[in-house]
């Protein structure tokens, strides 16, 4: 990477913790010599001028948002935890305050992320998207009745799933919402797709890992007790409500998305840390 002279610093400002550490990044940054242009994800509106990488500071949720905004613009994204788990992060903010100079210099290495795209067609016409979403696209019901979503690969006719709806996740959200509905957890550079049903009415369903070079499709068909409300979600940050009769079309990405982390930056260590493995 070449130098870093301006960075978009997106921070939550609900997380007391991120305001405190978003505020000493900044004076950090600044020190160095950089450009900062700060950016509440709290605020209605968004926008920055040039920069060459963004910093997140808070939960996956910031990083989601930062990613949001700059994947058409192609810039890598840090993510410094101030949130929970934080899977998305890079580093810790004490850390980076010690990696400031290195990470201005270039020295961080991209994390190459691959991204979906979803869109949702109404007949023959097309409703909404085609959008990116870096973690997943969660299709479901806004009331407590089960429904019945049909979905095709490729092809292929897959499944009717009649439940409480389906998780579709890029590998970078195997650790997310799929995680919590029993999904396994995949290597983020794999080219694949991960459907996850969310409370299936049936024990024989279970999550699958399909190929990323196929179109998944999922139709919504509707509850047995008549028409319900249905939505569709992105990352949690764009939303949709879908009828009967919609169907969600599911791609890679044509893009792919940087995040960034110093050289040393492990997965699996992310992994034992967040998850406690081994521990007893």
């Amino acid at each position: 990477m070449k130098r870093i002279k301006n960075v978009a610093l997106f921070y939550n400002s609900k997380r007391r913790k991120a305001i405190a550490y978003a505020a000493a990044i900044e004076r950090r940054l600044r020190a160095a010599g950089a450009g900062v242009h700060k950016i509440c994800v709290n605020d209605a509106y968004c926008d920055f001028k040039k920069a060459d990488a963004a910093v997140a500071v808070g939960g996956d949720g910031t990083v989601l948002y930062a990613a949001r905004h700059v994947i058409g613009r192609g810039i890598p994204v840090l993510g410094i935890n101030a949130g929970g788990l934080g899977f998305l992060s890079g580093m810790e903010q004490k850390d980076f305050l010690k990696e400031a100079e290195v990470f201005l210099g270039g020295g961080f290495k991209k994390i190459r992320r691959n991204l979906l795209s979803v869109r949702v067609s109404r007949g023959n016409k097309a409703v909404f998207g085609p959008l990116p979403a870096l973690n997943d696209c969660v299709i479901r019901s806004q009331e407590s009745r089960a429904f019945t979503l049909r979905a095709s690969f490729g092809r292929q006719f897959l499944s009717e799933y009649f439940g409480d709806g389906l998780i579709i996740s890029t590998p970078s959200g195997s650790t997310a919402y799929s995680l919590a509905a029993s999904g396994p957890i995949v290597m983020p550079d794999l080219e694949v797709l991960l459907l996850s049903p969310i409370c299936p009415h049936t024990l024989t369903h279970r999550p699958i890992v399909l190929s990323a070079a196929e179109e998944l499709k999922v139709a919504v068909q509707g509850g047995h007790s008549g028409p319900q409300l249905v939505s569709l979600s992105l990352d949690g940050q764009e939303n949709f409500s879908l009828q009967p009769g919609d169907t969600v079309h599911i791609l890679k990405h044509p893009r792919s998305f940087d995040l960034l982390a110093p050289q040393g930056f492990s997965y699996f260590d992310i992994l034992r840390r967040k998850l406690s493995w081994g521990e007893r």
